[in-house]
């Protein structure tokens, strides 16, 4: 058996069921020898990782293979299963030498995945149930030691400065807050020596990062594993580096139209302020907020502060530039600008100062962007009389040459007041009968609640953030949110605690990173992320190249782009293997570039 099996092929996950079957030994593996073997699996899954079990999607390997094109991020994962206790094993990543020259070391990021204690819901929605508790992998960690995880226990405990404290507790046994904008809780710079565990697997994720100027072709390097001190094998990591960039996200039905891509929830100055946290390290914290949002294809960041309910007015302002200044020198994109900024009542006694408000606001905005395609927000999720006075109000807003968005569900705010209104970002799962009745209006239309951030499955962002939101014709995703924060008034009250699921309530600490005083911690739902929004820049580049190749007079090129047209069309964006979805996309942009030269 086992020597038929070294001659023949083996899919995908075979060789794993034959190893726990006990029908193949390490001998038929290219890891026979060591305290090791290592798997190759598909980054982005919905299968979890967990340490009792063996990756039913990969098999032993030393390879590991990625296409990306010029400046993306794109991962790739390996899962290790020790055969023996490892006190200490490091992993060292070399540079990628390739026929444009090297792709640095330091663009290959390595993080241990770490599986801790979530409520039973946690891998696939965003409601909660503290009632159970299941083995979850979530974080990409450096040091893995940041959480200690006790499975006779099932508790979690986080590295809080000096010292542990548990993070698995309920609600009624909390006294006070968590205020990770104070608490020393902070991962490692870089990734620390892990520990392994006979029986017990870790996931590895590797995030590539391929330079702008990197030219096309093959860049190999290897990860060195060091068990002990002693160098027990590496994989070997291949980067095809495609000759084209991606594009900035253009929507499904108009190739001239951006898509919005946009979360809430993502500013963090009004907070500090209050908690009296030095400009600073307010401003450190948030120019990291926003280097990761960029680095996810976050490209078009909301302006989170207001002058509502300001009673320095002139100081709200000048906090509001600040803001603004800070968005535009970490790159995001600034046309359109989205705000926060409220177009409803907000404290005032009469209309006169409501316009004083708006006026203000509006001065503040165009001044420092320089333009005025700028959408402010009103109520959230309005009922009929917030909509009521909302469509009152937003006359004047109108009059100023500012749009409103809001947040909105079928027929409500459409029927009362879609005249008013210039960008509504639906709730729920998308689908292109939400879209239309808006965009016969003219108006844009984004989604959030398809799910919330909350589920750790990467695989479910990467799909309903990417192709499922894009193909249904929707203009973004403005999706809620970052990361769960502290009330500005309410926090110490509900004693939140942003690293503990177990708290009780409807819904989970809807975390696509986990905030700390001086960065973010990133999460497998994250890459999920920024993998949808990749399948929206390649598919933007397919559209792009059909386009071209139907204006070109060839015959040949016009058919290909057509024929990439009618298979992005067909495509099942809710059951299609996205992998696989990905790589028939570069491969009809490539034959599309290849029809165009002859």
């Amino acid at each position: 058996m086992s020597h038929r099996l070294s001659l023949l092929p083996l899919p995908a996950g075979l060789m794993s069921l034959l190893l726990a079957a006990g029908l193949a030994t390490a001998a038929d593996t290219p890891w026979s020898q060591g305290p090791v073997v290592c798997y190759d699996v598909p980054a982005i899954s919905s299968i979890p990782r967990l340490p009792d079990e063996l990756p039913e999607d990969g098999r032993p390997s030393t390879r590991l293979r990625v296409v990306a094109a010029q400046g993306e991020y794109e991962p790739a994962s390996f899962v290790i299963a020790p055969r023996a206790d490892v006190t200490s094993l490091v992993l060292k990543a070399s540079a990628l030498q390739g026929p444009g020259g090297t792709i640095p070391a330091a663009n290959v990021d390595l993080k241990v995945v770490k599986v801790w204690y979530q409520g039973g819901t946690a891998w696939y929605s965003y409601f909660g149930d503290s009632n159970r508790r299941e083995l979850t992998p979530e974080l990409l960690l450096n040091d893995e030691n940041l959480l200690r995880v006790d499975q006779k226990t099932e508790q979690n405990e986080l590295r809080v400065g000096g010292k542990y404290q548990s993070v698995s507790y309920p609600r009624s046994d909390e006294n006070e807050a968590f205020n990770f904008y104070t608490e020393p809780v902070a991962d490692s710079p870089t990734l620390q020596p892990i520990r392994l565990e006979k029986g017990h697997n870790k996931q590895i994720w590797i995030t590539v990062h391929v330079p702008e100027s990197a030219a096309g072709g093959v860049y190999q390097g290897k990860i060195e594993l060091l068990a002990d001190g002693k160098n027990i094998g590496a994989m070997e990591l291949a980067v095809r580096v495609l000759p084209f960039a991606l594009p900035m996200p253009k929507t499904y039905y108009d190739l001239d139209l951006d898509y919005l891509v946009t979360l809430y929830g993502t500013g963090v100055l009004d907070m500090c302020e209050r908690l009296n946290i030095p400009q600073a390290e307010a401003d450190q914290l948030q120019n990291a907020i926003y280097a990761n949002l960029l680095k996810h294809n976050v490209f078009n960041c909301r302006s989170d502060l207001t002058l509502s309910y300001q009673k320095d007015r002139a100081k709200a302002i000048e906090k509001l530039k600040h803001e603004l200044q800070l968005m535009k020198q970490a790159g995001f994109v600034m046309k359109p600008l989205l705000s926060r900024g409220w177009a409803y009542p907000a404290g005032e006694k009469d209309l006169d100062e409501y316009k004083d408000r708006i006026d203000d606001l509006v001065d503040t905005l165009v001044g420092e962007v320089g333009h005025k395609d700028i959408y402010i927000t009103s109520w959230d999720e309005a009922g009929v009389d917030r909509i009521k006075i909302m469509r009152e109000r937003a006359r004047y807003t109108t009059s100023k040459g500012i749009k409103l968005w809001v947040s909105t569900h079928a027929g409500r705010h459409f029927d009362l007041a879609g005249y008013a209104i210039s960008y509504a970002n639906h709730g729920g799962w998308p689908a292109r009968e939400n879209v239309a009745t808006w965009h016969a209006l003219g108006a844009k239309v984004g989604s959030y609640a398809g799910p919330h951030t909350g589920p750790e499955n990467p695989d479910i962002f990467r799909r309903m953030e990417g192709l499922a939101r894009y193909k249904a014709y929707y203009d973004g995703s403005f999706n809620y949110k970052y990361f769960m924060g502290l009330h500005p008034t309410l926090y110490q009250r509900q004693k939140a605690n942003l690293w503990n699921d177990f708290m009780g309530g409807a819904f989970r600490p809807m975390n696509l990173v986990y905030p700390t005083k001086t960065g973010v911690i990133d999460t497998l739902a994250f890459e999920g992320f920024r993998e949808g929004i990749d399948d929206v820049r390649y598919a933007t580049k397919l559209k792009q190249e059909a386009a071209r190749a139907i204006a070109s007079g060839n015959v040949d090129a016009i058919y290909t782009g057509k024929k990439a047209l009618i298979w992005l069309e067909l495509l099942d964006d809710k059951t299609v293997d996205l992998n696989a979805a990905r790589m028939e996309m570069i491969e009809y942009i490539l034959k599309i570039q290849a029809a165009m030269e002859h």
